[in-house]
């Protein structure tokens, strides 16, 4: 639990789920959402994670790839909308931070705002600016 919370927060969650299965030795499948109703299938499907995928809301909300694309404001909306539609406590969702969406301020406003929003967790990339697709190669860091 997180100092003077009743209830462990996402990320606690999160930890603890990895942990338990670290020590099982057991993969956790972690399915990709894009949307409030992909996230509402995955959880009723029985998962216990998924990623909101920075590739996934961009092909599905501007049918391009995720080449740096999508702002903050777009990811973090996404991501309200995601964590809003699920019991957080029933499938905990790990967001996609993309580079942060700028210098250090602008990650540290990233992992703020996807905390706030009720993420369990957040990816960043390591990548220079212009950001490529890590699925396209010729990724810099």
């Amino acid at each position: 639990m997180d100092q003077g919370h009743p209830h462990p927060t996402p990320a606690a969650r999160l930890r603890t789920l990895l942990d338990d299965a670290r020590e099982a030795s057991r993969c956790e499948v972690m399915p990709a959402c894009h949307d409030a109703l992909s996230a509402r299938l995955i959880e009723r499907a029985g998962f216990r994670v998924a990623f909101m995928s920075g590739f996934a809301v961009s092909a599905s909300g501007l049918a391009l790839p995720d080449a740096g694309l999508i702002s903050y404001g777009e990811q973090l909306s996404v991501g309200q909308n995601i964590c809003a539609a699920i019991d957080t406590r029933r499938l905990l969702v790990i967001g996609d931070g993309d580079t942060g969406f700028g210098g250090s301020g602008n990650v540290r406003r990233t992992i703020e705002g996807y905390a706030k929003a009720g993420f369990a967790g957040v990816s960043i990339e390591d990548q220079v600016y212009p950001k490529r697709c890590a699925y396209s190669g010729g990724v810099a860091v």
